[in-house]
């Protein structure tokens, strides 16, 4: 049987490794022995055995190997109380055997997005910076993507330059329908653009761009079968739709109360249906909360929903919403300080944007396209007639 101290002693296995006298592979095996991460066998326990580390330049890997019967759950817990005991930024993998990476150099506190983020004529956006380089996410290889996290952290700055690095990206291809749920006042100044489809501020307006998106989502699985489509990924087709949901707690109906319930029904069931069929047909939904609870996060979307970006969590249970397991509430208090799981976890610095920066940047690409069209038109005004056998120049008489 796995044993494990009571978490008050838990929270001591770091505070229990002398800082500075230890070499880290030492205070690892201190951790170990003083949370009891391991099999008891009768008077004694079977801790991780080191069986070989690797040092670059810029991190260590220990490897150990695991006593039969430990699961990767079974180190979940120690994460955090490694990273205090080492003082240094860590990540655990576990796949057969335990590798802990451990960084010379924490991650920055923040990080300013700028254009050479861009990857233009794709679908990728910077997720955030960890201790490797720069690490993107491609919606067209997971077209859905679940974002939670406490208020204040840097959700709704992730949502603006998801939709920044889209829209440059993709300026001619990308559609966007927001359902800010914060009463519009995020993104509602965007509702200008021709990329922006529509702005819903509450439930009742949320419900009906929802019925217009299903209604057109129907149109295109005729149009698909009509043609053997199966993937959009796999035609010719170059739009994709974006619905963005931020607050999706407003659209619960165990929430909302009154005449906004059973609007809220219908929002859930139509996401959850967008999520579950709409990846194929150019669909592409990002649903944020704050509130990451069962009730605030439907059952369909978040199954049909691979990527997921967790934010500082308020406790255990809303990183389990998000990203299946702990870890998010272990986070540092640090905007934009997030984990990003696809097949694993990686703790990233989201890069910060704001709307001076968005509207600096827009009204330069503007100007940019009023300048070549006018270059365009310049050149057809004014370049030479050429005569040809089917024109005939005039004179005067």
């Amino acid at each position: 049987m796995i044993e494990w101290l009571a978490i008050p002693a838990l929270a001591l296995g770091a505070a229990l490794v002398p800082k500075g006298k230890l070499s880290d592979e030492k205070k690892i095996r201190k951790i170990f022995e003083n949370c009891k991460v391991g099999i008891k066998e009768g008077e004694h326990f079977l801790y991780p055995k080191l069986i070989r580390k690797h040092t670059n330049d810029t991190y260590t890997t220990y490897i150990y190997s695991t006593p039969l019967g430990v699961q990767s759950k079974d180190f979940e817990s120690v994460t955090s109380v490694l990273r205090d005991g080492l003082n240094k930024d860590v990540e655990i993998e576990f796949k057969g055997v335990l590798k802990i990476n451990v960084f010379e150099q924490s991650l920055p506190q923040s990080w300013k997005y700028d254009d050479s983020l861009l990857n233009l004529n794709t679908w990728e956006i910077p997720i955030g910076k960890n201790h490797t380089g720069v690490l993107y996410h491609d919606f067209e290889k997971y077209p859905h993507m679940l974002v939670g996290g406490v208020t204040r952290f840097g959700k709704t700055v992730f949502i603006k330059e998801s939709f920044y690095t889209l829209l440059m990206n993709q300026m001619d291809n990308a559609e966007f329908y927001f359902l800010d749920l914060k009463g519009g006042l995020e993104f509602g100044k965007y509702a200008s653009l021709s990329q922006v489809k529509a702005v819903a501020s509450d439930v009742f307006e949320a419900a009906e761009l929802l019925n217009d998106i299903v209604v057109d989502l129907k149109k295109h699985q005729k149009e698909f079968r009509a043609r053997g489509y199966t993937n959009i990924v796999d035609t010719q087709i170059t739009k994709r739709t974006f619905i963005v949901v931020d607050e999706g707690a407003e659209l619960s109906p165990n929430i909302i109360a009154g005449e906004g319930k059973p609007y809220a029904k219908f929002c859930q069931a139509a996401l959850s249906e967008i999520a579950r069929i709409g990846g194929g047909l150019g669909l592409r939904l990002i649903y944020c909360t704050q509130y990451p609870t069962k009730e605030a996060v439907p059952m369909q979307v978040k199954m049909n929903i691979v990527a997921r970006l967790s934010f500082i969590a308020a406790a255990q249970i809303a990183s389990m919403v998000i990203l299946d397991e702990p870890g998010a509430e272990d986070l540092p208090s640090v905007p934009g300080r997030a984990i990003y799981k696809v097949e694993k976890n990686r703790t990233v610095q989201v890069p910060y944007i704001d709307d001076k920066y968005i509207s600096i940047k827009m009204e330069e690409r503007a100007n940019d396209i009023i300048q070549a069209s006018e270059n365009r038109k310049f050149v057809n005004d004014d370049r030479p007639i050429e005569y040809g056998e089917n024109t005939t120049p005039t004179t005067n008489s």
